[in-house]
């Protein structure tokens, strides 16, 4: 692992390389033709099972386990790594809303980071600018109070540490989202955090907005309860959404 880890690390010159290779000619082309074939003009081609298995096992396993993947963040984590962080902060227009123009939500959202500044400014130079942490965080307030939640992109995930951007996502807009949702966990895998949204079931009311906000679809009422019925990543959208305060997200062992 330490010889991968000189090759994919974070100052090492072949990442660097790489991940403007990917800024500059593949992160487009690959958002924009899988929401095409997914959720958007050719959404009628992406339902049958050939083209659903050619994008799948050709397009996002690859991309998945060996490009790029993004791992849920709670906001509070978000802050923490942004006043953590040396040197300059970027923002520029969301990749997927650029290259799909699907949805409403707003795009100066994307906050490059580390090597990610470097990158994507040699990329994109007119389309990126340099802010300072609070601005950085008000982005992160600002769409949070829309529903959005922040994932921590990764390049060369095998190692889970190369860091460069944070995204503020949409169920209806991000395509690495829509990838995992449609093709499944195994497909484009998404990376666990080491964080869990934790009921007190003594507060919780029944509520149910803590449902409609998950984009996970991890919980559901049971006995006018809510409870995790599946995988949580630890965005903490529930907790927002939860008026009696019962969900809180706790540190939990990666599973």
């Amino acid at each position: 692992m330490s010889g991968l880890h000189a090759l994919t690390g974070e100052h090492s010159r072949l990442r660097r390389w790489t991940l403007y290779l990917f800024a500059r000619y593949l992160e487009l082309p690959l958002l924009g033709w899988s929401y095409q074939i997914l959720r958007g003009r050719y959404r009628r081609l992406g339902h049958s099972r050939p083209v659903r298995e050619l994008l799948r096992w050709a397009v996002a396993a690859p991309f998945g386990y060996l490009g790029d993947t993004g791992r849920p963040t709670p906001a509070p984590k978000v802050l923490k790594l942004l006043d953590g962080l040396v040197g300059s902060i970027a923002v520029g227009p969301c990749r997927c809303r650029t290259t799909h123009q699907g949805c409403n939500h707003p795009m100066g959202t994307d906050i490059v980071i580390r090597t990610g500044v470097e990158a994507w400014s040699r990329a994109f130079p007119y389309d990126y600018r340099i802010i300072d942490k609070q601005e950085a965080k008000q982005i992160v307030a600002d769409c949070r109070r829309q529903g959005l939640w922040q994932m921590v992109f990764v390049h060369c995930p095998v190692n889970q540490q190369n860091e460069y951007v944070i995204c503020n996502c949409c169920t209806c807009g991000c395509v690495p989202y829509i990838l995992n949702r449609e093709l499944g966990q195994r497909a484009y895998p998404l990376l666990k955090g080491n964080w869990m949204a934790v009921t007190d079931p003594a507060s919780c009311t029944g509520h149910g907005g803590c449902l409609v906000a998950c984009p996970f679809g991890a919980r559901a009422l049971k006995d006018g309860r809510a409870e995790l019925v599946s995988l949580c990543f630890g965005c903490g959208l529930c907790a927002d959404a939860c008026p009696e305060g019962a969900i809180t997200v706790q540190e939990a062992h990666k599973t």
